[in-house]
């Protein structure tokens, strides 16, 4: 595969650029040098190497926070006081 068809598949699934950093690099790809290239493609495939490395942390703690949301809170009437004498 062409190292730039490459970066441009990196740049669009980047995490770290915002969208219009991503726009922006998009519109040099192009005009950058293979040195260039190389490096905001090495950057850019150790995000995502991160991203594949810790996926499972990410996808538990996902799955955690959605459990807590699912979860029903008591409205603040229905509490009730075991052994303190409050109805």
């Amino acid at each position: 595969m062409d190292k730039k068809v490459a970066l441009v598949t990196l740049i669009e699934n980047s995490f770290v650029l915002p969208n219009e950093v991503k726009l922006e690099l998009l519109g040099r790809v192009e005009g950058l040098s293979d040195t260039d290239v190389e490096k905001l493609g090495t950057f850019l495939a150790a995000e995502r190497q991160f991203v594949l490395d810790h996926e499972k942390g990410v996808r538990d703690s996902v799955a955690e926070i959605l459990q807590m949301l699912d979860t029903p809170k008591p409205e603040p009437g229905d509490a009730v006081y075991v052994g303190t004498g409050r109805p």
